[in-house]
């Protein structure tokens, strides 16, 4: 990714950030979750993949709830609905250690903050619910923008439109963080700052602490 230019603290009035493999772990994959379900992932062809993700989208985008998504999904492999509960439960792993102290240092900054994630409405209510183990303190975030509330999906141009009505800010003080290059693409097509985080090194809030303060947001060694 590009460098990042030298800014103040002072220009950057919003820091966005995508919550899977940002802010909170999550599995691999479906199989990946599957395993941590406890169950047997079936083999399944190509036309049945594409299948499941043209549901997993639709859940995505708020066309379907929770219990079509667990019916339709369990048509497309062959199971019971319980079972894809059970796969989507496993697939939101929890939050990154020291997440939600960058929460708290933006905030102690007067930094506003928001998440943007492409989610659906089960694993948005496990990231809202205190005490499940993928929960999030989102009442640190000043916004909350999720894919099936806003029935648009990134890297879809409308919803970094809609963040921009909604906060009113223009895009050169949104500094924004996601682990898929064409969301920061996107971001960056509409003038929004924007850093890759790389989902290899596992290792995501040290790389928002780096550019964080590169942008000069947060200190040195806080």
């Amino acid at each position: 990714m590009s460098a990042v230019p030298d800014r103040t603290s002072a220009e950057i009035q919003l820091v966005v950030f995508d919550l899977g493999r940002v802010l909170v772990r999550i599995c691999r994959d479906w199989q990946h979750a599957c395993e941590c379900a406890g169950l047997k992932w079936p083999q399944i062809d190509a036309p049945t993949a594409a299948r499941l993700k043209e549901v997993a989208q639709r859940a995505e985008i708020g066309q379907i709830g929770a219990p079509q998504f667990y019916a339709e999904a369990a048509r497309v492999l062959g199971c019971g609905p319980e079972n894809i509960r059970a796969i989507s439960d496993a697939f939101v792993v929890g939050p990154y250690p020291g997440a939600a102290e960058v929460l708290a240092e933006l905030a102690s900054a007067g930094i506003k903050t928001a998440c943007l994630s492409n989610t659906n409405e089960h694993h948005w209510s496990l990231l809202s619910e205190p005490g499940h183990r993928a929960w999030l303190p989102m009442d640190r975030l000043t916004h909350h923008f999720a894919s099936h509330l806003m029935q648009a999906r990134k890297p879809d141009e409308a919803i970094y439109a809609q963040v921009e009505r909604e906060v009113g800010l223009p895009p050169d003080q949104i500094l924004f963080f996601d682990d898929l290059p064409e969301n920061i693409e996107a971001a960056h097509r509409r003038g929004w700052n924007a850093q890759w985080i790389d989902p290899a090194v596992d290792d995501p809030i040290f790389q928002i602490r780096s550019t964080l303060r590169r942008y000069r947001i947060i200190l040195e060694g806080r």
